[in-house]
């Protein structure tokens, strides 16, 4: 029997002194709340990174960073008002990077003032569990789960290992290995300029449908076999490599 998670929250402010160098201030937080080994995480970013792993309990915990990007007078504030959401519990645990307090424009072209802060997540999910995570250019990496991942990623670098369900990779210009512990379902990867690499256990085999444009490229060692999992890839301009070790 599971045991119950209670929700616990905690968020701290480091700001060192009045008027604080943005590269000093930093927020943390975290929370841990209920999630059902056969559920759902959904993260929600855009730019940092993204950490998770897997473990047996049924909950996700998450500890969030948030950092300035650059050095300004209004780095500290804009971290202050970035806000991090975690949410649900049971079935569905959602995160989210949140900048909707944040000015409009927070670009400042005289000094080294970055925009929207940056924030690095550590999260630990059910192995069981499905992940999916949006982002604009962060890292992200994710070991260890057996559910089904989707990523969709703008200029992001993904790492993921050891996975045992589908896999929907969609990325423009970003740069991903995806490593299978076994094929336990559907495999999409699309990229227009980006570089994916699937790599599956040595001798699987997969049924390939393959896109390419004129100036993509797409390159398969992994044996083929009518009725065996479908791997469907697609790209524009990008790369896209099956391998099998």
């Amino acid at each position: 029997m599971a045991r119950l998670a209670v929700p616990t929250v905690f968020v701290s402010v480091l700001l060192a002194g009045h008027l604080v160098a943005a590269d000093t201030a930093s927020k943390v937080v975290d929370k841990t709340l209920p999630l059902a080994a056969g559920g759902r995480l959904v993260v929600d970013t855009y730019k940092g990174s993204v950490r998770v792993t897997a473990w047996d309990r049924e909950e996700a915990s998450v500890h969030a960073v948030v950092t300035p990007d650059g050095t300004c007078d209004t780095g500290a504030e804009l971290v202050v008002k970035t806000r991090i959401r975690i949410e649900g519990g049971g079935a569905e645990v959602r995160v989210v990077s949140d900048y909707d307090d944040l000015p409009k424009v927070s670009f400042d072209f005289r000094s080294d003032c970055g925009s929207r802060p940056f924030v690095a997540y550590e999260i630990k999910m059910p192995k069981g569990a499905s992940l999916r995570v949006k982002d604009y250019k962060s890292r992200v990496s994710a070991a260890g789960v057996a559910g089904d991942v989707a990523v969709e990623t703008y200029k992001g670098v993904v790492r993921l290992e050891g996975l045992a369900g589908k896999l929907d990779i969609e990325t423009y210009k970003g740069d991903v290995v995806a490593r299978f512990e076994r094929i336990g379902g559907e495999v999409k990867a699309e990229t227009y300029k980006g570089e994916i690499e699937l790599v599956f256990p040595k001798g699987a085999a997969v049924d390939v449908h393959e896109k390419t444009g004129r100036r993509g490229r797409f390159e398969s060692d992994v044996a083929t076999a009518p009725g065996a999992p479908r791997v469907s890839v697609e790209t524009g301009k990008g790369s896209i490599r099956l391998k099998a070790e």
